[in-house]
């Protein structure tokens, strides 16, 4: 399993996740690594600065549940591409609006 985090290797500096129609975070985990990086691909467009990370799939459970935050798993061919949701808090965020 892959997940996008802040740093290389480090799911501990915090992991991407997009949000739902009630704004709730949702946490992607992919199964190929070739999705996670065209998935980042996607965000490096809009200036996300994140890294494709390897983690186990009990991680993925403990990790969630901890946050409190759901999580959905991309299986491999599925094509993900940001909510527009997602890019619209990353602009809210670039314009310093809560």
């Amino acid at each position: 399993m892959f997940i996008l985090t802040r740093e290389k290797n480090s799911i501990e500096s915090g992991a991407f996740a997009s949000v739902d129609e009630q704004g709730d975070p949702i946490v992607q985990f992919f199964v190929e690594k070739d999705d996670a990086v065209t998935y980042n691909t996607f965000l490096e467009a809009i200036g996300q600065d994140l890294h494709v990370t390897e983690t186990d799939h009990e991680s993925v459970d403990r990790l969630c549940s901890v946050l409190g935050y759901a999580y959905t798993v991309v299986n491999p061919g599925e094509i993900v591409i940001p909510r527009e949701e997602t890019l619209y808090n990353d602009y809210l965020q670039r314009i310093d609006i809560p």
